[in-house]
């Protein structure tokens, strides 16, 4: 690195980014919701387990305390809007995201939160540790069931040969596919 330039440590986490953006849903038998999410991390293979990160005042929140339950869906590059949208409205007064950003419900297997229908894939997880933060809680979980489409993920890897653009974070209304920035339209 012949040319570097100092990056504000407030901004130091985008180095590591841009991670996969997942929509988080949760919700039990009277409610549900949606929210966006780069924070996230396999944690072990065996048994499978994730970490994601959550601020404990997101309305979504409570949910995986009172549940101990959420779904990862991994939205592809044709789900932006939606992402955006996800990740900058709240649920807590009422907003049915699902209905607002054009997503469907889909029945999970083992969990009562719904998966999101349109999802490249879903992880259906159960809470088995809360590491306490502040005002954040890094939740570690045990993958339950997992399911993906057929044409993107083949003998446990993703395939890119049939237009699979999985969709990261670079900050604010900014994204990228594979090598390749996109700007979603605000909500």
């Amino acid at each position: 690195m012949d040319r570097t330039t100092v990056c504000p440590l407030a901004q130091a986490y985008r180095l590591l980014n841009p991670g996969c953006v997942l929509l988080v849903s949760v919700g039990d038998a009277e409610a549900d919701n949606l929210f966006a999410l780069t924070w996230n991390m396999p944690v072990r293979r065996d048994p499978p387990m994730v970490a994601i990160l959550s601020g404990k005042g997101h309305y979504s929140y409570p949910f995986m305390q009172r549940t101990g339950e959420f779904a990862l869906n991994v939205p592809d590059a044709g789900l932006v809007d939606a992402v955006l949208g996800c990740g900058s409205t709240t649920g807590r007064d009422g907003l049915d995201k699902f209905a607002r950003f054009g997503l469907s419900r889909a029945k999970a297997t083992r969990i009562a939160a719904p998966l999101v229908a349109e999802a490249v894939a879903s992880l259906e997880c159960c809470v088995a540790q809360v590491v306490d933060l502040g005002s954040s809680a890094l939740l570690v979980a045990q993958i339950v069931h997992a399911v993906a489409a057929a044409d993107h993920f083949r003998d446990g890897q993703w395939r890119f040969d049939r237009g699979l653009r999985l969709l990261h974070h670079l900050g604010g209304e900014r994204f990228c596919v594979s090598d390749r920035a996109i700007d979603a339209r605000p909500p």
